[in-house]
């Protein structure tokens, strides 16, 4: 049995680093690319995180009509990154009336429990993600938008090594039993050292072409609370997971299940370091 599921737990990880070692050019790719590049990648997750989010809450299979607005108010809603604040109320406002009046023609097939589930989940996943393009406007936003990956990226790795080694004390075993306390503080610890090193490699390499360097103080902390939003992330989709009883939301990467498990982290990191940044000064 011990050796079977051995067997079993090789492929899984050789299809974790294959995939991973596709994934993170392609993400190098898009960071380097001109903005439209980021904006049509944030579509293209965004409307297959949803999809996979209306298949796990059951929207797909109920409410195919609804769900049809749905992935249209989440292609649309990346947009709102170079929009103004009043024409982006205006959206709002349209695109909620337009659910009200389905709701209200529909002949109560259409509940307010699933214009809630949409809404969430145009929260959850297109508005958080879109993040991204909100810190690629900020000045700097070029060496800012790569905190988002560095920060999941150190997180999870960090996580999961600390927990191999260390792990002692289960952190939440009604939610996701194989994470354990040492794992969420090595995962922390190992995200701020990750964005100290960024801020290093960009004070040493690139100070000349940006013009600026990096508060090596403020990017650790940032680390540091970067790591705590990723691993909330993380928790919520376990949750949401566990609740609707599935495994994965989907099997877009092998190896690691569907988009939404690969952002799970992601929308929580993007919206904290678009926050940070654009408060604080990190460059002098």
């Amino acid at each position: 049995m011990g050796s079977e599921s051995k067997s079993k737990s090789k492929p899984s990880l050789k299809l974790r680093v294959l995939t991973a070692a596709v994934g993170i050019p392609v993400i190098i790719i898009i960071l380097l690319s001109p903005v439209w590049v980021m904006l049509a990648a944030a579509i293209l997750c965004s409307l297959i995180g949803t999809f996979e989010y209306y298949g796990a809450v059951g929207l797909l299979r109920r409410q195919t009509p609804l769900c049809i607005v749905g992935f249209i108010g989440t292609a649309a809603l990346p947009f709102c990154a170079f929009l103004e604040p009043i024409m982006i109320m205006t959206c709002a406002f349209l695109y909620l009336l337009i659910l009200f009046l389905m709701m209200l023609f529909s002949r109560k097939r259409i509940r307010i429990t699933d214009i809630a589930m949409l809404i969430m989940g145009l929260i959850y996943i297109p508005f958080l993600l879109s993040n991204v393009l909100f810190i690629r406007q900020l000045e700097f936003g070029k060496v800012l938008a790569w905190l988002v990956f560095v920060g999941s990226f150190m997180t999870d790795s960090g996580a999961f090594f600390s927990g191999k080694l260390f792990g002692r004390h289960k952190l939440c075993p009604e939610i996701s039993p194989k994470k354990t306390v040492e794992g969420a503080v090595g995962g922390t610890l190992v995200c701020g050292l990750g964005f100290l090193i960024f801020a290093l490699i960009i004070n040493l390499f690139f100070a000349d072409i940006i013009n600026a360097e990096m508060s090596c103080a403020l990017t650790f902390a940032l680390g540091l609370i970067s790591a705590l939003a990723a691993q909330v992330g993380d928790l919520t989709a376990s949750l949401i997971k566990r609740q609707f009883g599935i495994k994965d939301f989907g099997n877009l990467f092998p190896g690691h299940g569907g988009m939404l498990d690969r952002c799970d982290s992601i929308v929580l990191v993007a919206p904290v370091i678009y926050l940070f940044a654009s408060q604080i000064n990190m460059f002098f």
